[in-house]
């Protein structure tokens, strides 16, 4: 499947709107990103569906919904609770959204969730998902 890439807080990014044709090369992007600031960007599917995944060093959060804006709109959550993990911040357009820390995920668990989701269009089954 093909998945394209924009960031939502830096619209300057040259990676903006670039499309992968493999999971490997979205992830190494991700990981290039991940020294800034937390920060959401947007992984959308040929098949209608997105990801917006926060990047925030090592921990990260993604919300799963249609790219057309409607809902249902889906937190993923850890099926184990991290007793490490806080509340977070990320950037989008600018302006802080808050993360509640049962959102948050290891950065390594959203590299399986966001390579799931590139090879085959589908929400991983790893975490459990909550409509918000």
């Amino acid at each position: 499947m093909i998945v394209t890439f924009f960031d939502r807080q830096d619209e300057g990014n040259p990676l903006n709107g670039s499309s992968f044709s493999e999971a490997s090369a979205l992830l190494d992007c991700l990981h290039k990103l991940s020294s800034r600031p937390p920060f959401l960007c947007e992984v959308q599917n040929e098949n209608g569906f997105k990801l917006l995944v926060g990047i925030g060093g090592h921990w990260s959060c993604i919300q799963h919904s249609r790219t057309d804006g409607s809902p249902p709109y889906l937190m993923a959550m850890p099926r184990m609770a991290q007793s490490d993990a806080a509340d977070m911040e990320f950037l989008i357009g600018n302006t802080l959204t808050p993360i509640p820390s049962r959102y948050i995920l290891k950065f390594e668990l959203a590299d399986k969730l966001v390579a799931v989701f590139a090879e085959t269009g589908r929400r991983s089954d790893a975490v459990a998902w909550e409509e918000i």
